[in-house]
């Protein structure tokens, strides 16, 4: 007998999964047709189901376009994450010394699946600067400092996973993208924006757990209306270093 005949089903669940996980997947945001020919359904299937996940908050609809979006509910639940929550406890109030210490915007980034995303963000009192969005999700490419990061700092098994995931999205060989893996993890995080790829100058340590792998990577971007000297270019990366030190300490992991 087939053992998924056996399994129960919920098919109201799997149909709201079905129009998270399309919205999720959206650039921007998507007609009730447009999210009926993403999911397989009819536009009366999805209604109810649509009127029910913008009641809850998980998604909002444009009273001009009709377009719905995802809205940060679900981020704002897996920020609840005991793992999650106990990382920003650690990492917040650190990153806003140094962001003030800096003079530039730090942000907190976690592996997501194949991609990476951003759980928290600082702002330093500056009147013009760089930052990302909370939430935001990024792929995981040598583009970014981040990514390079979150990679090179996990045991085996999942850094060679990652490597290949990289190595696929830059379209370079798997022995290339270990290698930049391979630097990253000697100099104890990101310090060089010379190799050809990255797409914003920044600097990122990783912040590591008992076991030895990165949790997450505190980022600072190396972006603002004047141009930063060398001298205090080594400054920040001290400064970072410092920080994500210190987080990895608060959370019990190996500095």
């Amino acid at each position: 007998m087939n053992s998924e005949k056996l399994q129960p089903g919920a098919p109201a669940l799997e149909k709201g999964l079905d129009l998270l996980e399309a919205l999720a997947g959206a650039a921007r945001g998507l007609s009730q047709k447009q999210l009926a020919e993403r999911v397989g359904r009819s536009v009366g299937e999805i209604f109810r189901m649509l009127v029910a996940l913008e009641r809850r908050g998980y998604v909002a609809r444009d009273p001009v376009t009709g377009e719905y979006t995802l809205t940060l509910q679900l981020f704002r639940i897996a920020s609840q994450f005991p793992p999650t929550e106990r990382l920003l406890k650690a990492a917040l109030p650190v990153m806003e010394q140094l962001a003030s210490r800096v003079q530039l915007s730090c942000h907190l980034t976690v592996l997501h699946g194949e991609q990476f995303m951003v759980i928290a963000r600082i702002e330093p009192e500056w009147l013009m600067g760089w930052s990302v969005k909370v939430g935001a999700v990024f792929p995981l490419t040598q583009q970014y400092a981040s990514a390079k990061v979150l990679a090179a700092f996990q045991l085996e098994g999942r850094r060679q996973e990652l490597a290949q995931v990289i190595a696929e999205h830059d379209r370079i060989s798997g022995k290339k993208a270990i290698a930049a893996l391979d630097r990253i993890s000697s100099e104890g995080g990101n310090f060089s924006n010379d190799d050809g790829y990255t797409r914003i100058l920044a600097y990122s340590c990783p912040i590591i757990e008992a076991s030895g792998r990165a949790v997450a990577a505190l980022t600072v971007p190396l972006v603002r209306q004047d141009r930063i000297p060398e001298k205090e270019a080594g400054i920040i990366a001290t400064e970072l270093r410092g920080a994500a030190k210190i987080v990895s300490e608060k959370i019990g992991g190996i500095p």
